[in-house]
């Protein structure tokens, strides 16, 4: 979960010039998405507003929430990548298609920064594919590792269940189980069933 700020922030400043708006590709029930691949050519995604949800196809479930600055969509990939963004309240987005991006990293001496960037990302999902699945307790458990370090502004906006729910395929029932129990335990504390 933890990003490395300043190497998104060198890529998009140098490179920023050379993107363009996006506008969302789908919007569904209100949520606006946006896409890695659009006309069948792969797109680095630039946030440079806002906040996003990660999510991965098919399932919808959340790999991570990003916020300004980031940028997504580097890695290296023979099929298209299996993620998307989900605009939160507000934000603003811009891509660039992949080739040019790496063309432009190489130009501009920015690899070790793309680099950097590839590995969190690649960490992201190498997370979510190794999340215990045995029992609730011990996924619960390992998702609220990983969702209490979000920054403040996030944590005052979900709710610990939302987000446990909406990174796994536990139940609600389930989780609120293992929630009272770590919280009657004293193992866990949370303000209005949100993380502190």
């Amino acid at each position: 979960m933890f990003r490395v700020t300043e190497n998104h922030e060198r890529i998009i400043d140098e490179l920023v010039g050379f993107t363009q708006i996006a506008n969302p590709d789908e919007i569904s029930r209100g949520k606006r998405r946006y896409h890695l691949t659009k006309d069948n050519t792969r797109r680095v995604m630039f946030i440079l507003d806002g906040d996003f949800l990660l999510k991965l196809k098919g399932e919808n479930k959340v790999l991570n929430i990003l916020s300004a600055p980031s940028v997504v969509g580097v890695t290296p990939a023979l099929d298209e990548p299996p993620i998307y963004l989900e605009r939160i309240d507000y934000g603003k987005i811009s891509f660039i298609d992949y080739e040019s991006f790496w063309r432009l990293i190489f130009e501009k001496d920015l690899f070790n920064d793309a680099m950097s960037i590839l590995s969190g990302q690649y960490s992201d999902l190498m997370n979510y594919i190794r999340l215990p699945k045995g029992n609730s307790h011990d996924e619960v458990l390992s998702l609220i590792g990983r969702w209490k370090t979000l920054p403040p502004h996030l944590k005052k906006r979900f709710s610990a269940l939302y987000l446990i729910e909406h990174s796994s395929h536990l139940s609600k029932s389930s989780i609120s189980r293992v929630l009272k129990e770590l919280k009657e335990k004293g193992e866990l504390e949370l303000v209005n069933g949100k993380f502190i």
